[in-house]
């Protein structure tokens, strides 16, 4: 008996003080990023401009029981490719201008590899991942 009233308590206690949505918006305001699931294990996560427009968005390989991202988690090109059609079809990302590789060190994990396309209206990155035709993310940026 002693055990339920003491589970109901720590219950009733993470709940209580549990984050709400609603309460986070009360006192810091609205999101900086929303992620959005768009394919089995691969999300899109936005960043909105002062002007509530879209600035920027991440697609990447999300886990269904954490936030935490890891390098070990990775997408092929030809999906990124298809996801990012499905998102910011050609005509939107305006008239190509440039594509080019990234061979950039960054310490402590090497990891800032990859490539990159520049069009009219977006800048596209693909962050290789250590294993050939992998992708850890890419980030697509909308020109102003």
């Amino acid at each position: 008996m002693a055990g339920k009233i003491l589970l109901s308590a720590v219950v009733a206690c993470a709940t209580l003080f549990a984050q709400s949505e609603e309460g986070l918006r009360e006192k810091y305001g609205s999101p900086i990023s929303e992620t959005f699931p768009v394919h089995d294990g691969v999300g899109v996560t936005v960043k909105r401009g002062s002007d509530g427009r879209i600035s920027e968005m991440l697609i990447a390989p999300i886990r269904s029981d954490s936030l935490v991202r890891s390098r070990s988690m990775t997408l092929t090109n030809e999906l990124a490719r298809r996801i990012l059609d499905e998102l910011i079809p050609l005509p939107r990302r305006g008239k190509f201008l440039i594509a080019g590789f990234i061979n950039a060190i960054c310490m402590p994990e090497n990891d800032c590899a990859g490539s990159s396309e520049s069009y009219e209206n977006v800048s596209i990155y693909y962050n290789s991942a250590a294993e050939r035709g992998k992708l850890c993310y890419v980030d697509v940026r909308f020109k102003k």
